[in-house]
């Protein structure tokens, strides 16, 4: 508790991804005054044609905090 669930287009390194998700429970520490064993991260690699159906699917509208040009 708690984790962070990442969407994206394929193509990152898993460093990449292992440098964001420090990053993303760094700031999760920093804001939420948790300890690094709290948080987990995962990746979840989306075809960009099927992005925008796939997370509507996975997240309801009145959960988003913040959306984008992709995701509304």
């Amino acid at each position: 508790m708690p984790h962070i669930s990442v969407m994206l287009y394929p193509g990152r390194s898993e460093e990449q991804k292992r440098n964001m998700a420090e990053i993303l429970r760094t700031s999760l520490m920093e804001a939420g005054n948790w300890k690094a064993s709290d948080i987990s991260v995962s990746f979840e690699s989306i075809e960009p044609e099927k992005f925008m159906d796939v997370v509507a699917q996975k997240v309801d509208h009145e959960d988003l905090i913040l959306d984008s040009d992709y995701v509304y």
